[in-house]
C-alpha cells in the first residue's frame, strides 16, 4: 500500500472534493440535538477521536474516571465547545479530554 501511495504523488494529501472538516460548534449542535441519529453521530465522533488519540492508554496527565463512557465524553466535549472559540472539532475533543480529566492525587 505504501508503495502504491508513493507512486501517486498527493494521493493522501488532499481530502475529497467538497469535504469540510467538522467544527466544534457543529459537533456541539449534534450533541445537543434531541434527534437520536444526530446525537448518536456526536457520540460516535467523539469516541472515534478518543480511540485515535487517547486509547488504549491515555497520555501522561490524563486520567479519565472509572465510570468513563462515550456519553460522558460527549457531555464533556459539548461543555468545552459551548464555552470556547470555534475551531476544528478533533482538537476540541482532545482539549476537552485534557482539561476535564487531569490526573489528581493518587494518579500518575
Amino acid at each position: 500500500m505504501a508503495l502504491f501511495a508513493a507512486a501517486i504523488p498527493g494521493a493522501y494529501a488532499q481530502p475529497a472534493q467538497g469535504w469540510k472538516q467538522l467544527t466544534a460548534r457543529e459537533l456541539a449542535t449534534r450533541c445537543h440535538s434531541s434527534d437520536a441519529a444526530q446525537h448518536a453521530s456526536c457520540v460516535g465522533y467523539v469516541q472515534g477521536i478518543y480511540d485515535l488519540q487517547f486509547a488504549p492508554i491515555p497520555p501522561r496527565g490524563v486520567c479519565p474516571p472509572s465510570d468513563f463512557t462515550p456519553d460522558l465524553l460527549a457531555e464533556v466535549v459539548t461543555a468545552y465547545a459551548d464555552t470556547h472559540e470555534d475551531g476544528p472539532a478533533p482538537p476540541a475533543v482532545g482539549q476537552a479530554i485534557v482539561r476535564f480529566f487531569p490526573c489528581g492525587e493518587g494518579h500518575k
